[in-house]
């Protein structure tokens, strides 16, 4: 597998209306498609602005096609 060269924040909102960060190691087109292969049918999903710097990319550690929730600490 190849390691992500960019990595997009995604907003995603459950039907109880908990919001949720998630990441997508993809292209900046396909990452709301990435997501919603990963979460439950009917959530709602939107592109977040914020752009991660190449440092926070390389330490999320991520392989290409990935998608995963981000967990605040």
């Amino acid at each position: 597998m190849q390691a992500a060269l960019e990595v997009h924040l995604v907003r995603v909102t459950a039907d109880d209306g908990e919001v949720q960060i998630w990441l997508a190691a993809t292209s900046r087109d396909q990452a709301l498609d990435l997501v919603l292969d990963a979460i439950p049918e009917g959530w709602a999903v939107s592109l977040m602005q914020r752009q991660l710097t190449p440092e926070h990319v390389s330490m999320l550690d991520m392989m290409l096609g990935e998608a995963r929730r981000h967990e605040m600490s």
